[in-house]
């Protein structure tokens, strides 16, 4: 059979077949007399034509040379939306993927999702809540007399929407927590850790000291559905004892050996975790060696004494498996796709949807697509952030210790320095360049860690823009010093994008 050809290729094609039969573009000679009829013995001649004219030959003409088909898809291809994290932030790319690669279409710096249909961007939409001490709780009577109730601090409660790109419809996907707080050391964390098609998962967290009798730590992984506009009831239940063994055992032994630990003797054996303990939590994507790869988590209840959120927790791993069918997670992908996720190559959180779209509703949903708001990601974490002091004497002797402080940095002594803002700190917790003064020393001395805690707390404790820039710039310089370019390289656009800066520039051009 002869490959599918353009017409004229198919035609020269087909002339040189048949040229040694029948001579390409001539008529075929006439064909046989036919045979003369008999009637009994006798041999009869048919009668000449009585028309003057001469009957045309009879043309043989040339066999079919079938093509083969066309590849379904080889010359459009399927739209997709791929989605991945990338240095805190996020990027969607529109792409073409054909049976075997994929081309870009348009990319923006933002979360897009969709059902097939419709797209939505995902971003955050957060609140804030009082925190005050534990003693306020107690009824008035009952409180000290002296008993200061104003909150001490200010805690971010992070909260997650999604708004319909081309009808503007929005869809509350997890509200902030707005309720007022009691207690010490609180931190909320809110991350989505991937995805497939509408669905998206979604991982929290919340810890600190909530007025008991000790510390909490509590959080999971819950899995909303953009298209039903709802958290998916028990999404992640079933799918567990449906995977592999090669996923379920690995977890299944992390978790019994916490428990073993904690239990001795007494503890379930393995078989018993696996069969009757274990239950599946939670479930994330990433993208490694541009390949999807999931982590099933994995968890069982035990004693507070052996993990403050009382449970042992254990994860296997795996690719594109069949029980992951419920949520999308079943492989494998179009090759064109594969191709897109190569071309990435590593992302800590990923996710993908196909779009079936007409013309007309794909030209509106790609131009709104293309206009989609890049708004960067606030941080995942948000740790309590203290009201400024009252106390006027406080806070003079705190901007002494801060000016102290930076006398110290500019000298090289960092240690006396960072002893200076710690006092500065411990005067007024509201003093923004306390702490991102404390964190620029860090980063001199070469505690990278501590750098980057400090400078994360001040970033919200001042909204002026110059103040921001500095700090993002700090933050940026942290991620270099770290081996991370794409974290350093967002961090120094976000400061750009606050203050034009030379120095900020030279360090973009630097990581890019």
């Amino acid at each position: 059979m002869l490959p599918a050809l353009p017409r004229l290729a198919a035609g020269v094609a087909r002339c040189s077949l048949l040229l040694a039969l029948a001579g390409c573009g001539d008529p075929a000679p006439p064909a046989a007399p036919p045979a003369t009829p008999k009637t009994g013995d006798a041999t009869k001649t048919p009668p000449p034509a009585t028309d003057a004219k001469e009957a045309p030959p009879v043309v043989t003409p040339p066999p079919t040379v079938p093509a083969e088909p066309e590849p379904v898809g080889a010359a459009v291809g399927e739209d997709w939306l791929v989605w991945y994290s990338q240095g805190g932030q996020w990027v969607t790319r529109w792409i073409d993927a054909t049976p075997s690669e994929s081309t870009l279409v348009a990319e923006r710096r933002a979360l897009v999702v969709s059902d097939g249909a419709r797209l939505w961007r995902v971003a955050r939409k957060d609140g804030e809540v009082d925190v005050s001490a534990c003693n306020c709780l107690l009824d008035e009577e009952e409180r000290e007399p002296d008993l200061d109730c104003k909150p001490r601090a200010r805690l971010v409660a992070p909260g997650l929407h999604g708004v319909e790109l081309v009808s503007g419809k929005e869809v509350i996907v997890r509200p902030p927590q707005l309720e007022a707080m009691y207690g010490e050391d609180i931190d909320r964390s809110l991350e989505i850790v991937g995805g497939a098609g509408p669905r998206l998962f979604i991982q929290w967290g919340e810890s600190g000291y909530m007025c008991g009798a000790h510390g909490l730590t509590e959080g999971g992984v819950l899995v909303f559905d953009l298209a039903a506009g709802e958290v998916m009831k028990d999404a992640l239940g079933p799918i567990g004892s449906a995977l592999p063994a090669a996923v379920r055992e690995p977890a299944a032994t992390e978790i019994r050996t916490l428990l073993v630990e904690c239990d001795g003797d007494d503890a379930p054996t393995l078989r018993q975790v696996l069969d009757e303990r274990m239950g599946l939590t939670g479930v994330s994507i990433a993208l490694a060696d541009g390949a999807p790869r999931i982590t099933w988590s994995f968890e069982t209840d035990t004693y507070y004494t052996c993990s403050i959120d009382y449970a042992s927790h254990g994860a296997g791993e795996s690719g594109l498996v069949a029980a992951g069918a419920p949520l999308g997670l079943e492989g494998p992908l179009p090759k064109g796709v594969e191709h897109a996720l190569v071309q990435i190559g590593q992302a800590p959180a990923l996710g993908w949807a196909r779009l079936s779209l007409s013309a007309e509703a794909r030209a509106a949903a790609l131009a709104a697509f293309r206009r989609a708001d890049e708004t960067p990601w606030p941080a995942t974490f948000a740790a309590e952030r203290p009201v400024a002091v009252s106390d006027t004497q406080a806070r003079r002797q705190a901007k002494a210790k801060l000016d102290e402080g930076r006398k110290l940095t500019r000298a090289g002594d960092y240690p006396t320095a960072i002893a200076a803002f710690d006092a500065a700190i411990e005067l007024d917790r509201a003093l923004a360049r306390a702490w991102s003064e404390r964190g620029y020393a860090k980063l001199l001395s070469g505690d990278l860690e501590g750098a980057q805690a400090d400078l994360t707390a001040a970033l919200p404790l001042d909204e002026g823009a110059p103040y921001r820039a500095a700090v993002h710039y700090n933050l940026g310089l942290v991620a270099e010093k770290r081996g991370d370019p794409s974290a350093a390289r967002t961090a120094f656009e976000a400061s750009l994008a606050l203050r034009e800066n030379e120095s900020v520039r030279k360090a973009l051009a630097r990581v890019k």
